[in-house]
């Protein structure tokens, strides 16, 4: 898909009644995550499967709430979420695309690394995102028919430029996959006198991006939830987000690449060797 054609599916995408909701959602998001990280040692937390993949009560309750906002709001649309999975759609219009918490591990061990990530797909495509960052106290939007990625209402865009020195790029993989596994993204990096690092969350990690706080990351194979409102964050921030072998299709499977244009040129041959 081209630039403008994906623009234009933005467009008709991002309605006012989208803005207003996700503006409306995001301190009540933000207040609810403090509640969260202010009882962290009570949380119920169990796993799903993997004692690496651990989910709290607050991780149900959230995407609980959020799908009675949605519902109420938007009746006709779609909602995924990471906990229930799908319980209205796809529609092949808006679908909204729910990680209640992403960086649960994080959280609960008291790493102030996690957010929550709500993302527009229309016509499978991320159109709006907001990712909330309540350690920081910072929201990340994107929702307004004039495009745009804001930091805090104000706006924000990707940075510029091909040089890696002194510049962070953010490696992420599925809980359970050694970080080794993007190796080679890493000595692309390295040789080139950058900076790498694996936070857990990549949600966070590509609102990072948007901000222009770090040039790039790599995520090895994300879930549609982990990257739904990021993806559209970058964009609309003026970056790219690619795949190994090409433009990435949100919910494909394989690795992505975000940041501006000729950094991803740069991240994308070794990405490509990942492609299942």
């Amino acid at each position: 898909m081209s630039t403008s054609e994906r623009d234009a599916r933005a467009a008709r995408a991002q309605s006012p009644l989208h803005d207003e909701h996700l503006r409306r959602l995001a301190p009540l998001v933000s207040a609810k995550l403090m509640e969260v990280i202010e009882r962290r040692t009570r949380l119920d937390v169990s796993t799903k499967g993997a004692a690496y993949d651990l989910v709290t009560d607050a991780d149900c309750s959230m995407e609980e709430w959020l799908w009675d906002e949605t519902r109420r709001a938007f009746p006709a649309d779609g909602f995924l979420g990471e906990e229930r999975g799908w319980r209205a759609g796809p529609t092949g219009g808006t679908d909204w695309v729910v990680d209640p918490i992403d960086g649960t591990v994080n959280l609960v061990n008291g790493v102030g690394w996690a957010c929550c990530s709500i993302g527009a797909l229309f016509e499978g495509a991320p159109a709006a995102g907001l990712i909330v960052d309540p350690y920081r106290n910072e929201i990340f939007l994107t929702s307004s028919p004039d495009g745009g990625t804001e930091l805090n209402g104000a706006p924000v865009t990707v940075a510029a430029g091909p040089a890696l020195a002194g510049r962070l790029v953010i490696l992420e993989v599925p809980s359970g996959t050694s970080t080794a596994a993007l190796a080679a993204i890493a000595e692309v990096v390295l040789a080139k006198d950058g900076a790498v690092r694996s936070m857990g969350s990549g949600a966070l990690a590509l609102a990072t991006v948007a901000a222009g706080r770090a040039l790039a990351a790599v995520h090895l194979d994300p879930c549609i939830w982990d990257i739904a409102a990021g993806v559209a964050l970058v964009e609309h921030a003026g970056g790219i987000v690619l795949a190994g072998d090409g433009p990435y299709v949100a919910g494909r499977p394989g690795p992505l690449v975000a940041g501006n244009r000729e950094v991803c040129a740069q991240l994308q041959a070794p990405l490509r060797a990942l492609v299942r």
